[in-house]
């Protein structure tokens, strides 16, 4: 018999999502200057339009099989701990448009005829990269994943999403062009092709900040793919094609910021999104003595990630861990 814990009540309780509203705000201008809450407020805008969005997911899709708020609480917690997102950056806005993104394409499962769904969920992706050109890369990857997973792909929705990715970034080239500004189309090309060998000279020069943020849901986050892969089989085919997307997503991003330490800024708000129904799915899912004990030690370490990244010096991993 199911033994209730005070991770299920939380998990549960129609609470969790406004207490973790309340905290994230809180964090929100405790961090910030008093010359920069324009920033500060575009961010919070983005970061509640990522939460509805992942509301809606959670909700359409019901991931998690039990009425919860977990997901976007999850995200919140996290964007309140990491003060990265605390401003409006490009970094922010392509993890809005991943989370749109991700709707859209979990719409098209097992549809014939989706090509504006997939128009609009490759619109995202390439407004996405206008401001991270890393995210181009989402596209072949939903394409493989429309095909395999969702069983939804035909030359129609194909050529949806060719056109709906091209068609921000052929009107942003366009305006710059008409600028007469080469260089910055030239510098976002750069930031596609300009990858490097893996350099061991950069992982030290990571801050403590960025370290802790990046290996707490990177741990979280494999816990939640590993427990998610052993018990998939409970959950409806739907269901189960939707989290194979997000822990390859989840997989592929920690590939990248291993292979490429220098872009972890980059790429933190996008690992977020996605580890975040991971994350939400083990802890309101589960119930056991062990998980309880390591959901009270999550938020506990949120907490101290938050007193970490807002009220700390910061200082480089390698002489961090000298001291």
């Amino acid at each position: 018999m199911r033994r209730d814990r005070l991770q299920n009540y939380i998990s549960g309780s129609v609470f969790t999502l406004p207490l973790c509203t309340l905290c994230c705000v809180a964090l929100w201008w405790l961090s910030s200057d008093d010359d920069d809450w324009w920033e500060r407020g575009g961010g919070l805008l983005l970061v509640a339009a990522t939460t509805y969005v992942l509301v809606e997911l959670n909700n359409r899709n019901i991931l998690l099989r039990i009425r919860t708020r977990l997901v976007s609480s999850t995200w919140l917690l996290s964007a309140a701990a990491i003060p990265l997102v605390h401003r409006w950056t490009p970094q922010l806005t392509s993890a809005f448009s991943l989370a749109a993104s991700y709707y859209l394409l979990f719409c098209t499962f097992q549809k014939h005829r989706c090509q504006t769904t997939t128009f609009h969920w490759a619109l995202m992706v390439g407004i996405g990269s206008i401001f991270v050109p890393q995210m181009i890369v989402c596209l072949p990857l939903f394409l493989c994943y429309q095909t395999t997973f969702l069983r939804s792909m035909s030359w129609r929705t194909f050529c949806a999403a060719i056109v709906g990715c091209l068609l921000p970034l052929s009107l942003w080239s366009v305006w710059w062009l008409s600028h007469n500004d080469h260089a910055t189309l030239l510098n976002w090309v750069n930031q596609i092709t300009a990858l490097h060998l893996i350099d061991s000279d950069l992982y030290p020069l990571l801050t403590l900040q960025q370290g802790c943020s990046w290996l707490l849901l990177s741990l979280l986050g494999l816990l939640g793919m590993l427990h998610y892969l052993s018990t998939s089989y409970d959950d409806r085919i739907q269901v189960r094609m939707m989290f194979y997307i997000l822990c390859s997503q989840f997989v592929v991003i920690e590939l990248y910021v291993g292979l490429q330490p220098d872009h972890l800024d980059t790429m933190l708000p996008m690992l977020m999104v996605t580890a975040s129904p991971l994350i939400a799915h083990f802890f309101a899912l589960t119930s056991s003595w062990f998980t309880n004990a390591l959901f009270v030690l999550t938020v506990l370490a949120f907490g101290a990630l938050a007193y970490l990244n807002i009220w700390m010096p910061s200082s480089t991993f390698l002489h961090s861990m000298a001291m």
